[in-house]
C-alpha cells in the first residue's frame, strides 16, 4: 500500500511539474506575440503618447531587453524565476511580487466564498433533481442555460436587478463585505448549476445500481437510500468535479473582477495586458496557471482517495 501511495504521489507531482513547464513556456510566448509594439506601448504608458520619440522608444526597447533574441530572453527569465525573482513592473517600477500580493489575496478570498456557496446549493439541488426522470430533464435544461449564458451576462443581470433596480448592494469597487456579494454570487451561480447537473446525472445513474434496489427492499427510507447508498457510489466523481469547478471559478474570476472593478489577480492581469506591462502579465498568468494546475492535481488525487478501484 505504501508503494502504491508513493507511485501515485510521484506520478501526480511529475505531471504537475510537466504541465507547469508547458504553461511557463506558453506564458512567455503569449507575451512575446502580443499584437502591437510593446516598447511603444510601455513608453506611451510612462510618458504619454505625444512625448514618445524614436529615441525614447529605443531606450525602452533596450531596457526591456527586446533588442535581444527571444531565446536569450527566455533563458534569462527562467533563471530569474528559479531564483524567485518576478522582476519589476515596466510601468510603475515596483517589484512584481509585491504588486501580486494584495490582488492574489483578494482573488483567493472571492473564490473561497464562491466554492462553498456552489457546493452548499448545488449538491442538494442535484440530489433532489436526480431522483426522477423529470428532475433530471430540468437539471439538463438548467445546465444548458448556464453553459449558454456567459459569466458577464449573469453579472450584468445581477447588477441591473440588485444594484440598479433594488438598490441593495454596490455594483462595483472594493471596500468591505458588501462589495464581495455580487461578484461571489455571479461565480457561485454558474458553479452551483454545474455541480447540480453533474450530481443529478450521477445520482440518476447510481439509483440504477442493484445495491439501491436491495436497500429499498430492506425498508430503508428514501433519504437513507440517497445519502448512505447512492451518494457514496458517486462521491469520487462529485469531489473531483468540485475541484474542476474551483479551477473554472479561478478562470472566471478574471471576467468577474473586471466587470465589478474588483481589484483581484484577474483584473491586475487584464490591466497589465492593456498597459503592455510584460513582467506583470507573465507573473500574473503563471500564478493563475499554477493555482489551476494545483486544483486539477487535487481533483485527480481525490479520485484516487475516494474510488477504491484506483487503489488496486
Amino acid at each position: 500500500m505504501t508503494d502504491l501511495v508513493s507511485r501515485m504521489v510521484a506520478r501526480l507531482l511529475l505531471r504537475m511539474v510537466g504541465v507547469t513547464g508547458v504553461l511557463v513556456s506558453l506564458c512567455f510566448m503569449m507575451v512575446e506575440y502580443l499584437p502591437g509594439d510593446i516598447a511603444f506601448q510601455v513608453a506611451a504608458a510612462r510618458y504619454d503618447v505625444e512625448n514618445v520619440t524614436p529615441d525614447v522608444e529605443a531606450a525602452v526597447e533596450r531596457e526591456l531587453g527586446l533588442d535581444q533574441p527571444a531565446g536569450f530572453r527566455f533563458g534569462q527569465w527562467l533563471c530569474a524565476l528559479a531564483r524567485g525573482d518576478l522582476g519589476r513592473s515596466v510601468v510603475t517600477h515596483q517589484p512584481v511580487a509585491s504588486m501580486l500580493e494584495a490582488p492574489l489575496r483578494r482573488s483567493l478570498l472571492l473564490v473561497a466564498l464562491t466554492l462553498p456557496l456552489s457546493v452548499a446549493f448545488g449538491l442538494p439541488l442535484g440530489l433532489w433533481l436526480g431522483r426522477t426522470p423529470t428532475g433530471l430533464t430540468v437539471a439538463k435544461l438548467l445546465g444548458a442555460l448556464a453553459s449558454g449564458a456567459p459569466t458577464y451576462v449573469l453579472g450584468l443581470l445581477l447588477v441591473l436587478i440588485v444594484s440598479i433596480k433594488l438598490k441593495v448592494l454596490p455594483s462595483a469597487g472594493f471596500g468591505g463585505a458588501a462589495f464581495l456579494i455580487l461578484p461571489a454570487a455571479t461565480l457561485a451561480l454558474r458553479g452551483m448549476v454545474r455541480i447540480a447537473l453533474l450530481t443529478a446525472v450521477c445520482i440518476a445513474d447510481a439509483l440504477q445500481h442493484p445495491s439501491i434496489a436491495f436497500a429499498r427492499m430492506k425498508g430503508l427510507g428514501e433519504a437513507s437510500v440517497m445519502l448512505q447508498h447512492a451518494l457514496p457510489l458517486t462521491s469520487a466523481t462529485i469531489v473531483a468535479f468540485v475541484f474542476a469547478t474551483l479551477a473554472a471559478q479561478l478562470e472566471g474570476a478574471a471576467v468577474v473582477e473586471q466587470l465589478f472593478a474588483y481589484p483581484g489577480l484577474g483584473k491586475l492581469l487584464v490591466d497589465a495586458v492593456l498597459a503592455r506591462d510584460v513582467p506583470v502579465v507573465q507573473a500574473s498568468a503563471i500564478v493563475m496557471a499554477m493555482l489551476i494546475v494545483a486544483c486539477n492535481t487535487m481533483g485527480e488525487a481525490s479520485v484516487w482517495l475516494f474510488d477504491r478501484r484506483t487503489q488496486t
